[in-house]
């Protein structure tokens, strides 16, 4: 009789623990879908323009995942950019860089930290590192040239917004002491 209780205690214990796996499972694609949303939430941000609640997202995505993702640190990379807190954007992105295990995810890292470091200024690192993306994956040669066009065109707006701030400041002092304003 004996034997009997404990055959029914084990197929028992193994019906819980086929319930409970089933159940985890359930509950890890759901999980698996969250992060999912939360990254394609993360990225409609950035295309707004919405840096912070972009970086926010893709931070969430990264928990629901269970930990630093390298699509989660790219996609803050590309929050920090578009905010252009470049050193933050270089620091995740090569975080993910190191995460990343396949060939093709580590050209998508370095073509990612080319245009960061374009949009810095750092043309020399810039071009090793979109180097490095076309030698992982040779399929990443016309991407990493639009990266790169992409990366100059915003930079070379950005200089000029500068500068016209630049001369706007100097107008508006000139303006001043022609109104009798002492000099700054």
């Amino acid at each position: 009789m004996t034997p009997r209780i404990r055959t029914a205690s084990l197929f028992g214990a193994l019906a819980a623990f086929l319930w409970v796996s089933n159940a985890w499972a359930g509950d890890a694609a759901a999980v698996r879908e969250d992060a999912v949303r939360a990254m394609q939430r993360g990225e409609r941000l950035v295309q707004e323009g919405h840096y912070k609640e972009a970086s926010a997202e893709f931070e969430q995505a990264s928990d629901l995942a269970g930990g630093p993702c390298p699509d989660c640190l790219l996609g803050v990379g590309r929050a920090y950019s578009g905010a252009r807190q470049y050193d933050a954007a270089l620091h995740v992105t090569r975080m993910a860089l190191a995460l990343c295990s396949s060939p093709q995810d580590q050209a998508r890292a370095y073509d990612q930290l080319g245009t960061i470091l374009a949009l810095k200024g750092e043309m020399d690192a810039a071009r090793e590192a979109y180097g490095k993306a076309v030698q992982l994956d040779g399929r990443m040669a016309s991407q990493v040239r639009t990266s790169l066009a992409q990366a100059l065109l915003k930079r070379a707006s950005l200089d000029s917004a500068k500068s016209a701030q630049g001369a706007l400041a100097t107008v508006s002092e000139e303006v001043a002491v022609a109104a009798g304003a002492p000099r700054k």
